[in-house]
């Protein structure tokens, strides 16, 4: 018992020591646990106090030289959760993300002429970034579409196919997500609207 307890010691050192060298930024207290892809590293940066769990996906494709993927302090990314980027996708600090949610910033563009290459390699030239304002929640499997800035204090509900951007202190939820409720700062209560 001991010596398997080591053992899962040893290699979680070893596996956030490797995220370290090898990523933009790697906060102290944050940890990744197994991830199916992380493409591109040096264009993530990760805050402090960071849980991505098992199965998630950060990837960034382009050749842009910048951060890419920019996700802040005290961020929780659940189980299955897909990031791809080209531009910019910023996540506020003490946002939680909930299991099998995607998060794209970057268009398959598709035309009429027969292509050799499949969709899927298209990327569009579009400069679409995505942002998740802080201490907002993105319920379980929510999809963000490109251009989308949610704001602070914002709550997605489950399933929802955000398609635009909301303003701070929203619920949202839906396909496509409307705002289904509003936080009124004088009684600090949320109203249906």
């Amino acid at each position: 018992m001991i010596f398997i307890k080591l053992k899962n010691k040893l290699f979680y050192f070893i596996g956030q020591f490797k995220y370290k060298l090898m990523m933009r930024t790697f906060g102290s207290g944050s940890r990744i646990i197994k991830p199916m892809l992380i493409l591109n590293h040096k264009k993530i940066a990760i805050g402090n106090n960071v849980m991505i769990r098992n199965g998630c996906r950060l990837e960034v494709v382009g050749d842009k030289n910048d951060i890419v993927i920019e996700i802040g302090d005290n961020v929780n990314i659940e189980q299955y959760v897909h990031i791809v980027a080209k531009d910019s996708i910023k996540i506020g600090n003490n946002v939680s993300i909930t299991g099998c949610c995607s998060i794209v910033d970057i268009i398959h563009p598709y035309d009429e002429k027969l292509e050799i290459e499949k969709i899927g390699n298209r990327i569009s030239d579009k400069i679409l970034p995505v942002s998740i304002g802080e201490n907002s929640f993105i319920g379980y499997g929510v999809h963000i579409n490109p251009g989308v800035s949610i704001g602070k204090n914002c709550i997605v509900g489950a399933r929802s196919v955000v398609t635009k951007s909301f303003a701070d202190n929203c619920i949202i939820a839906g396909n496509p997500a409307r705002i289904i409720k509003r936080l009124n700062a004088k009684n600090n209560q949320w109203e249906r609207i």
